[in-house]
């Protein structure tokens, strides 16, 4: 398998999936900023009416059940390896900062 492939030809590419990610993190920021508003709007309400129809709903979820797998792991070791599976390896494609530093640009 090669280690290295030269896309230089295709340099637009990453160019502007750069400026897709960007636009998203914006995109996300902003979300996240009215959505902060309508809770607040809402307080403690579990439903927002406009001209009498809902438009939103903020419920309560059912409260998640989660494994202790650190306890679980200390006490019974035996039953985590007979319930354990290994998942396929996936890949992950890393954007480079331009300047040689890693992470999603």
């Amino acid at each position: 398998m090669a280690e290295h492939v030269d896309i230089t030809d295709e340099a637009t590419l990453i160019g502007t999936l750069r400026l897709v990610r960007a636009q998203i993190a914006e995109k996300k920021e902003i979300e996240a900023a009215l959505v902060e508003k309508v809770k607040a709007l809402l307080g403690d309400a579990t439903e927002a009416r406009i001209g009498g129809r809902p438009v939103v709903y903020y419920r309560w979820t059912k409260p998640r059940e989660q494994v202790d797998t650190r306890r679980l792991r200390k006490e019974h070791p035996d039953l985590v390896e007979e319930y354990t599976r290994t998942t396929t390896p996936s890949r992950r494609l890393v954007l480079l900062d331009p300047s040689g530093e890693e992470g999603r640009s």
